[in-house]
């Protein structure tokens, strides 16, 4: 097995210290790939040990071996014939080509099965409210008005003029974003939606997020780091997977292309 699946295998059975080195490896795998164990647990703020024991407790002999797996796996992900280029720094050409392996490494490690059940969660639930604060917003808005178009159930909410989660019951889903560093009215919400008995869908940048506690399924969408700018193209790709599943489960794919609501046809 791959480092992801060795991780993704033992993660539940490691400590919380232990789970901080898991997460640190599977956002940023670059960083196990090109650096020693000592520098590893210096910027992940952990001791050089427990960067030592999280490799034997997912199963490798010891970091030499673990970083060995990750730089093969991540020179078998980036096809050979391409190249980032590096005549300007700034290229608008490079900046897309980040995204593109961006995308491409989440793709590689998304938990599909948890996507599929989403999917099928959302496409029962009698009615949907999405909530995302500050730079998550912008996925709240985007994914709640392309959802609602499919289903004809959901809602996005407003933080300025809505009150709380005021649905009750399992049928009712409230689907919170919540990034690095974690809305503390994103918490509060979570916390209403589960008094409330209703199913909780976080989608989220780490699986040590404090939101994860009150998720019924928790999609953890890794990214290298924590930029806004990086995180936004990965999250909108993985959000075009599920609305795409969704159309086609609720015999909806015209939606892809609604030529009958424009102008020009």
């Amino acid at each position: 097995m791959s480092y992801l699946e060795k991780t993704q295998t033992h993660y539940n059975d490691l400590t919380k210290g232990l789970k901080k080195v898991g997460e640190s490896l599977l956002s940023n795998p670059v960083l196990f790939a090109t650096h020693p164990a000592k520098k590893v647990a210096e910027i992940i703020d952990v001791s050089e040990t427990m960067v030592i024991r999280f490799c034997k407790a997912i199963g490798f002999n010891g970091y030499g071996e673990l970083q060995k797996d990750v730089q093969q796996r991540l020179l078998s992900i980036q096809p050979s014939n391409q190249e980032i280029p590096i005549e300007k720094s700034n290229s608008f050409e490079q900046v897309m080509s980040i995204d593109e392996i961006n995308i491409h490494q989440t793709s590689r490690n998304m938990d599909w099965d948890t996507a599929q059940e989403i999917v099928n969660q959302l496409v029962i639930s009698n009615a949907i409210s999405v909530v995302g604060y500050y730079h998550s917003f912008s996925y709240a808005h985007w994914f709640s008005f392309l959802l609602n178009n499919l289903l004809e159930n959901t809602t996005l909410y407003r933080p300025e003029t809505d009150i709380g989660i005021t649905k009750k019951g399992k049928k009712n889903c409230v689907v919170i974003f919540s990034y690095y560093r974690y809305a503390l009215e994103a918490i509060r919400l979570a916390q209403e939606a589960r008094a409330n008995g209703n199913t909780i869908i976080v989608i989220t940048d780490s699986q040590l997020s404090p939101l994860a506690e009150y998720g019924d399924y928790i999609l953890t969408i890794h990214s290298a780091k924590k930029s806004i700018l990086e995180k936004g193209p990965v999250t909108f790709s993985v959000l075009n997977t599920l609305l795409l599943h969704i159309a086609q489960k609720v015999g909806k794919m015209e939606f892809v292309n609604p030529t009958n609501k424009y102008y020009i046809q």
